[in-house]
């Protein structure tokens, strides 16, 4: 072992993973990590290494080298870090936001420093949760990781986190709201000048809004005086001035209007009737608990109802919550025979686990996705959900997945987003793929996410592909390619053993 260490030494950048010997070729091949920035695998370069590899274990067996580049990008470390912590580590993320994240990258040794909270902070240190941390970051970069954690100091207004101060993120997780308006038309100016063609339906106005138009029908008018006192060249007087009391209706609820028109307007407020309907731009305002319409400017018109829907969300410009992953599998390598099994373009193979079978009542306690490109899976996206309830006893016997998992998961607002970026632009592709989709359309029109992409089902692609199978069931179809599928019935796995199917079926 300490022979081969030695290859660690030969170059920066350049470090010696594992080695794979075959018997039947007797070809030992030698898997290198490396960093682009510091070290290129030259025809020079391996002849060095094979040099030094034939020093070490003779020449008895032919020798092959695997480079697998390593670029290590701080940011794309510090994302993938972040959501680790969060999603992996819930004891240790209490206050703990991404600028509490630091990296430093020396060839493809990477050391992360993380500030935590005081009281967490002696936690983790206790049981030395940073070499925990560490094997996990391994796990996605195939790096060396030093961990470090850093006691902060107490966060004074934990009120203002990173979401509040990510708009990009507050904007994204918010539910679509369907706004209801009318339609105005055939305005005739009563009071002041009404150029609007748009009103809001007060029924609906809970709070006190300022410089709206809403509209209604006229069920009663009474025109009343008060006095105002005035002061001019030093003169104190009283002057009786004229306003008018209305109520407003509309969708059988009731709105109590006042308007105070100028002097020169006072007699005008006489041409409003009973039964007539109008449109009012002005002010909410709270009397005695109840909002009351103060108008500045009121109108007869005709109105008719229009519903506006929030317009579908754009993609995020960066990932906030579940940082996709490369993907990295020796395996992969030996999914295809020949070179005409890749193709072009960009895939999400995904599945998910939910709390049961109806997308419109149950819902997603876990997403795993695979993006293929150009026939290689390139990413993974793996994530647990909170539910808003508890998960079944009969869906934790499937999956495995109970309430303490998911305790301090992200909650599905938080994901989509990620997932929609994750999903753009490419086709989803799902084994069943209607039964997934149709949870997957059924939240985004809550938050108004257009998943509009093209659809592929591996069972379709397996039923012409594999005719006569026993059953088009994921386990069949894979004990049939020779896939390797490890704890079936999580999503990420599932995802993965779907998308090599896929791929050997495209």
């Amino acid at each position: 072992m300490e022979k081969i260490e030695v290859l660690n030494t030969l170059f920066d950048g350049l470090k010696f993973k594992d080695a794979v010997y075959l018997e039947k070729t007797n070809t030992c091949t030698a898997n290198f990590l490396y960093n682009p920035d510091c070290f290129k695998p030259t025809d020079k370069n391996r002849k060095i290494i094979i040099d030094k590899l034939t020093d070490i274990i003779g020449n008895y067996v032919s020798l092959d080298l695997n480079f697998i580049a390593c670029a290590l990008d701080k940011r794309a470390i510090a994302n993938h870090t972040y959501s680790t912590i969060v999603n992996t580590f819930p004891a240790i993320n209490k206050n703990f936001t991404y600028d509490d994240v630091e990296v430093e990258v020396h060839n493809i040794n990477v050391t992360v420093k993380l500030k935590l909270a005081p009281s967490v902070y002696e936690y983790a240190t206790s049981l030395k949760r940073e070499s925990l941390v560490a094997e996990k970051l391994k796990e996605s970069f195939l790096a060396d990781f030093t961990v470090q954690f850093i006691k902060k100091e107490d966060i004074v207004n934990s009120s203002t986190s990173y979401i509040e101060k990510n708009m990009e993120l507050m904007a994204s997780i918010k539910e679509a709201e369907e706004k209801t308006v009318y339609e105005l038309s055939n305005i005739a100016d009563i009071i002041g000048k009404n150029d609007y063609n748009l009103a809001i339906d007060f029924t609906k106005t809970t709070q006190v809004v300022e410089n709206v138009v809403i509209c209604g029908e006229v069920t009663n008018v009474a025109r009343k005086t008060y006095t105002r006192k005035t002061t001019k060249n030093g003169v104190s007087k009283e002057i009786e001035r004229t306003f008018y009391n209305f109520t407003l209706k509309l969708n059988n609820k009731f709105l109590y209007c006042s308007i105070f028109p100028r002097q020169a307007d006072e007699a005008k407020g006489d041409l409003i009737e009973v039964g007539m309907s109008v449109c009012c731009f002005g002010s909410f305002r709270e009397f005695n608990g109840k909002l009351n319409f103060t108008a500045v400017s009121i109108a007869r018109c005709n109105f008719k109802l229009e519903s506006v829907k929030s317009s579908d969300k754009k993609v995020n410009e960066e990932y906030h919550t579940v940082f996709p992953q490369k993907y990295v599998d020796y395996e992969q390598s030996g999914l295809f025979d020949d070179a005409d099994k890749f193709f072009e373009g960009s895939y999400v193979v995904f599945d998910l686990e939910t709390t049961g079978l109806e997308a419109n009542k149950d819902e997603i306690i876990e997403i795993g996705a695979c993006k293929i490109v150009n026939g290689r899976i390139d990413e993974t996206f793996s994530t647990f959900v909170k539910p808003s309830r508890h998960i079944p006893r009969e869906i934790t016997s499937l999956t495995g997945i109970n309430d303490a998992m998911v305790k301090d998961a992200p909650s599905i607002n938080y994901v989509l987003p990620d997932f929609y970026k994750f999903c753009y632009g490419s086709t989803m592709v799902g084994h069943n793929v209607q039964f997934d989709i149709g949870f997957i359309y059924n939240v985004a029109k809550k938050f108004s996410y257009n998943f509009n992409n093209p659809l592929m089902d591996t069972m379709e692609m397996a039923h012409q592909k594999l005719p006569g199978l026993k059953n088009y069931k994921l386990g069949t179809i894979v004990d049939k390619l020779n896939i390797v599928l490890e704890n079936a019935h999580r999503a990420i796995n599932d995802a993965t053993a779907t998308a090599k199917v896929f791929i050997k079926l495209k």
